[in-house]
């Protein structure tokens, strides 16, 4: 009986079917109501808490500053609901409801939260600790939420999922080099929560030594931002998976960002004598204001110069700052990794096999559309592949290099028509964005650590290709897009997976979740065990049905190419309307321009 008394002191279940809650005691924090809700393939129990505060809002004279620990609350804290998304320029409705919150007073910068999802009923007699997988959510650092992430599949397995949220776009990245604004404010967010997961992670059957984080696009990079920052301690994790982006890739850093945030001043009326008086101006504005100021920035850039990576944006990206005892990141990653300058552990690191359809996407509608070139013969046999190009970084004055890439990824025949184009251009961007960069990640710490390498190249019925509701406007279809393995680790809004589908994201989740759990990546179904990079291009596991292991990764740089355009463009002829697409914010990886400012 006195073992009872003091359970039910820790642990209150509530057996209402319509609305299953657990109640917990989290020491030194206080108490916290959860929801109960079930996986996806099995109907396994998941004890979940959503919206618990890591850190205290960041508006009003917060605005800009790194991140203050929420600490404890008083009386039951409700966590059976997600609360703010982070302030951001998605699409209209959002932009619309953030205005009208504004107009109401409400603090919407108060986004700063964990969410924890579990197996197994928390108390303080957990069975056992699982490890623990906390994800970053990618989305140009502009766009993004918890609530797009959920456990229904991870948790099929044995693990504690964490699912965080962090400040995005200029609230989270502008930067003055001064305390009052230094940048990087997201990515102290980020840490902030890690070490929120590592003290409190055993109140929900997490174990605190068995840590991995993951993310995907800019939630990679963050990841891999992670290892190479000095305040980062080797104790906060032990594993990280890198899905479709790095912190070597060119659209990582901004290298420029008091220039920029200055320009950002002076377009929302506060080109004012001092810095001080600049950052002031620039609280007093509403969240409101000063995203849709940052998203004119960036559009004006993006026509003006022709170029979405290396440009004049920023605004939303990590900075390089001055060394000191905040400082998250004081050098170039670049030198950082080449010079084994970075927590080196275990990584499983891949991308899709087209990474470069979505990036194909904006040079269509910026290129092409916008100047009426897309039948254009002489501009595509003459100008077009220098302009792409550069709108993806790749500065070219001499035309050695566009002569390099058009004697790889083109016949004669083909150039001068852009659908003959098309996988080839698919390739090229998606080598010149995501591919390259990742490899780059996976041979530095290949060097140190065991690295699994893999390409995700399964096409199902789902697709995250789209600009807002419909992409059957472009010429071409995504393939296996930007984001679309995400597909078998987390459930779409749109609807359940066929039998087809379902199969591979068990075999997905098997071997993320095997990874996190003891370092090898393993699944039910693999022909060959997955070995991890012995040489500069392999071994790599290519997922698809089946699965295979393949020696050379540089066969996935022109891979579509080799296929050919009646392969790639056999999905326009099958494809049913676009059932789960990102919006037009979440497609302009580097520089995420919202539908607002390009419809």
């Amino acid at each position: 009986p006195a073992m009872v008394a003091l359970l039910l002191l820790f642990l209150v279940i509530s057996l209402s079917a319509a609305d299953p809650t657990v109640q917990l005691n989290i020491a030194g924090l206080g108490d916290i109501l959860g929801s109960i809700s079930h996986t996806a393939w099995t109907a396994r129990p998941v004890y979940q808490f959503q919206g618990i505060p890591y850190a205290q809002s960041p508006s009003r004279q917060n605005r800009f500053k790194l991140p203050t620990p929420a600490g404890s609350w008083k009386g039951l804290l409700n966590a059976t609901y997600f609360r703010n998304k982070c302030p951001q320029a998605n699409n209209e409705r959002e932009l619309l409801e953030l205005q009208q919150r504004i107009g109401r007073n409400e603090d919407v910068e108060d986004c700063l939260h964990i969410n924890i999802y579990t197996p197994q009923m928390p108390n303080n007699t957990c069975r056992s600790l699982l490890p623990v997988m906390f994800y970053i959510h990618g989305g140009s650092f502009r766009v993004g939420s918890a609530r797009d992430f959920l456990p229904d599949f991870l948790l099929e397995e044995d693990i504690v999922l964490v699912v965080i949220q962090y400040r995005l776009g200029p609230l989270g990245f502008l930067s003055f080099g001064v305390e009052e604004a230094p940048g990087n404010m997201g990515l102290h967010d980020q840490l902030m929560a890690l070490k929120w997961t590592k003290r409190y992670i055993h109140h929900f059957c997490g174990d605190s030594d068995r840590i991995t984080i993951f993310g995907q696009s800019s939630g990679a990079a963050a990841v891999t931002l992670m290892m190479a920052s000095p305040l980062v301690t080797p104790d906060l994790f032990q594993r990280v998976i890198v899905q479709s982006g790095s912190t070597l890739c060119d659209w990582a850093i901004d290298f420029h960002p008091l220039a920029h945030a200055q320009t950002i001043a002076r377009m929302s009326n506060c080109d004012l004598p001092s810095t001080r008086e600049m950052i002031d101006c620039l609280r007093n504005q509403s969240a409101f204001q000063i995203l849709m100021t940052h998203s004119d920035f960036l559009t004006e850039v993006l026509i003006n110069e022709g170029r979405a990576v290396r440009g004049n944006n920023g605004g939303n990206h990590a900075i390089i700052e001055k060394p000191g005892p905040l400082s998250y990141l004081v050098e170039d990653p670049r030198l950082s990794f080449q010079d084994g300058r970075f927590l080196k552990v275990p990584m499983m690191i891949g991308v899709t096999k087209h990474e470069g359809s979505f990036f194909l996407g904006n040079i269509h509608d910026f290129i092409l559309e916008r100047n009426n070139a897309t039948n254009n013969t002489d501009y595509l046999v003459n100008d077009f592949l220098k302009a792409t190009l550069q709108f993806s970084g790749i500065d070219d004055t001499t035309g050695a290099i566009t002569d390099v890439f058009q004697d790889k990824y083109f016949r004669v025949e083909e150039i001068g028509n852009f659908t003959a184009m098309v996988p080839g251009l698919v390739d090229i961007c998606g080598v010149t964005l995501l591919k390259a960069c990742t490899l780059q990640q996976a041979r530095r710490n290949a060097h140190v650590q065991p690295t699994f390498l893999y390409t995700f190249n399964y096409k199902g019925q789902y697709t995250k290709f789209g600009y807002g509701d419909d992409a059957h406007h472009y010429p071409f279809p995504g393939g296996v897009a930007h984001s679309n393995d995400l597909l078998y680790l987390f459930p779409n809004t749109e609807g359940s997976l066929n039998s087809a589908d379902r199969e591979v994201a068990k075999t997905v989740v098997e071997l993320w979740t095997s990874f996190a759990s003891n370092g090898t990546p393993s699944a039910h179904d693999l022909e060959n065990v997955w070995l991890p990079m012995t040489s500069t291009v392999g071994p790599y596991l290519r997922i698809e049905q089946p699965s295979s292991l393949q020696a050379n990764f540089y066969t996935e740089y022109n891979i579509t190419a080799s296929e050919g355009l009646d392969v790639y463009m056999r999905e326009l002829s099958s494809l049913s309307p676009p059932t789960c697409v990102l919006s037009r914010a979440l497609f302009l990886l580097t520089v995420s321009v919202p539908v607002v400012s390009c419809r």
